[in-house]
């Protein structure tokens, strides 16, 4: 009922027609099984080991093989080595004006404790032509099908304040604080305008953006941020980014999630659920993979992507490599319907099978019509009872 709540919710926050129609036709359709997302491919050898096996790959390291959907990297409000461009020395030269800084005038407002990509003024047209004729256009001329935008958000979190200007005065933008309305208005400025300009630079450019839902900033900004590009990297997915203390979602957040997801999948929007364990990738656990799988064929539509990784014993995110799972081939089929509720739980019945989520913090039960299987060939009938935050794919039904 409060996912129907929320979904109602949306629906009148949202203004329909602010931005265009996304490209979903352009991309790979889901419209059975599980479809993959490779996060990054640095730590991929040979690229064609990518064909037949996953759909898209945001962040490639290359626009080929064509018959993989290829999407180039670039962060949205950074630029430095890590976009191919270049240093602080090289803005204080050429560009003093476009550096953010923090409310002291003199620390530039790095990301994530990263001193070597610069902040850049994203609400400043100069700079906006920059990404676009340095990033964007080359991009597209080389064969990429996307533009993969990261670390989108609606929180100034790395609490910017301003930048000088070519003769040094100093111009105040922002108030260095987490919540900034004239910043999340930047945000969504740079976003309208930088997917009005790739949807006009070919009829099948597209862009990406990596961003997961902030509900303190309201429905209406996010839902205008989500649909401002074809398709949303919710890097967050069901797992927290991993988190060792919370790494599933559920109860209200849960639920969040799942009325933004289905709101977006009804503006066209792509989306693409990513799934981080705290652990090694080699070491997730089966549960754990089920839980994101499970969340995944509950919500998914005609395109809608999953991946799953862990983390490196320095703490790194492990993406790059084509980490592989059993899950990941379970023959569930095409789904028959949309998700129902039950009970405490959730479902979703596909032509080969059930998923089946508990979110919540206690166990839920389902009711059965025939015999399942489990991917371990354990046999359900009657009921199954999933334990609390857990997911299930069953097969069948089995005669």
């Amino acid at each position: 009922m409060i996912a129907v709540v929320l979904l109602g919710a949306l629906a009148m926050s949202a203004t329909p027609g602010t931005a265009p129609p996304p490209r979903r036709a352009v991309f790979p359709p889901t419209r059975s099984g599980v479809h993959l997302n490779l996060v990054f491919n640095y730590a991929v050898p040979d690229l064609r080991r990518e064909i037949g096996v996953v759909d898209v790959v945001w962040g490639s390291r290359s626009p080929l093989p064509r018959q993989v959907f290829n999407q180039f990297y670039t962060p949205f409000e950074r630029d430095g080595p890590y976009a191919g461009t270049h240093r602080l020395a090289w803005f204080e030269r050429y560009h003093p004006d476009w550096i953010e800084y923090r409310c002291d005038r003199k620390t530039p407002a790095w990301e994530f404790g990263d001193r070597s990509d610069v902040p850049i003024d994203i609400a400043d047209p100069a700079v906006l032509q920059y990404q676009r004729s340095g990033a964007v256009d080359p991009a597209f001329a080389a064969g990429y099908r996307s533009i993969d935008f990261d670390n989108l958000s609606l929180g100034n979190y790395a609490l910017r304040c301003g930048h000088y200007t070519t003769s040094k005065t100093w111009v105040a933008q922002y108030s260095g604080q987490w919540s900034d309305a004239h910043y999340r208005a930047d945000v969504l400025a740079w976003a309208q305008s930088t997917y009005a300009y790739i949807h006009a630079y070919s009829a099948t450019a597209t862009m990406a953006i990596n961003y997961s839902i902030q509900p303190q900033f309201g429905l209406r900004e996010n839902y205008a941020l989500m649909t401002s590009t074809d398709e949303v990297l919710d890097e967050r997915g069901f797992t927290n980014w991993g988190s060792r203390s919370d790494n599933a979602i559920v109860g209200l957040e849960w639920r969040q999630i799942v009325a933004m997801i289905a709101a977006l999948q009804r503006n066209g929007t792509c989306y693409m659920e990513n799934g981080e364990e705290p652990g090694p990738s080699q070491k997730i656990s089966q549960a754990e993979r089920l839980w994101v799988v499970a969340n995944y064929l509950l919500t998914r539509d005609d395109c809608t992507y999953v991946w799953m990784s862990g983390f490196t014993a320095s703490g790194a995110q492990e993406y790059g490599t084509m980490w592989l799972y059993p899950e990941y081939d379970l023959r569930i089929g095409a789904p028959l319907g949309s998700m129902t509720a039950e009970g405490r739980g959730w479902h979703r019945a596909y032509s080969n099978g059930l998923a089946l989520v508990n979110p919540t913090t206690t166990s839920a039960a389902f009711a059965l019509k025939g015999t399942y299987r489990d991917e371990n060939g354990t046999r359900y009938s009657g009921r199954i009872v999933l334990p609390a935050a857990s997911g299930e794919v069953l097969l069948g039904p089995v005669h």
